[in-house]
């Protein structure tokens, strides 16, 4: 028997939360492809070491969530210019030596499911409010701002972390106290939920 099996997984702390070996579990089975797709809870002290030994159990690849997506880029071999740009990763892959890819698929899947369940919107239509400071809310912010979004308001309870997106991405990203929502909230054309 020398048939290939792949195995892939996600991995955050904590991970329970995460549907995808839900969702991806029923693709393999779908698709009658043979492979695992499993959740991995690792913390962030474990983090650069158990990146290292994944490819050496057959890994080829895992989904990156909360608290990850930062740290993830930067223990990166190799970095795509859209995470980059973004400064998180979701997604990375093994190279067959080892090495380890880092991409970001958020901002590009948010737009694409968006654009399709409501055809006529655009980020331009007016300013966004995106509520969250990690991984998940730097990518919406960059592709808000890169389909036209003439301003996008940021807030989180940790005012750090949207304070350094704010920093990250200029001066069409603006920051407000999280206490503000409910004054905020009708003078926005667009609100993404990101915590």
């Amino acid at each position: 028997m020398s048939e290939e099996v792949t195995l892939a997984g996600v991995i955050g702390d904590p991970i329970g939360h995460s549907r995808s070996p839900i969702v991806h579990g029923h693709w393999l089975k779908r698709h009658g492809l043979k492979g695992f797709y499993v959740p991995l809870h690792v913390s962030r002290e474990n983090f650069a070491d158990v990146l290292r030994v994944l490819p050496k159990m057959g890994f080829r690849g895992v989904n990156v969530t909360v608290p990850h997506k930062e740290l993830a880029i930067n223990l990166a071999d190799s970095v795509t210019d859209r995470a980059a740009l973004i400064g998180a990763a979701n997604t990375l892959t093994f190279t067959k030596d080892g090495k380890v890819q880092a991409d970001n698929t958020d901002g590009v899947g948010f737009l694409r499911n968006l654009k399709q369940v409501a055809p006529g919107w655009s980020a331009s239509d007016g300013p966004c409010l995106v509520l969250g400071g990690g991984g998940a809310a730097r990518a919406v912010v960059a592709a808000l701002l890169e389909d036209g979004a003439p301003k996008v308001i940021i807030m989180n309870r940790t005012k750090a972390r949207v304070e350094a997106i704010r920093d990250h991405f200029g001066a069409k990203v603006e920051v407000q106290d999280w206490t503000q929502i409910p004054e905020i909230i009708g003078s926005v054309a667009t609100l993404v939920n990101t915590t």
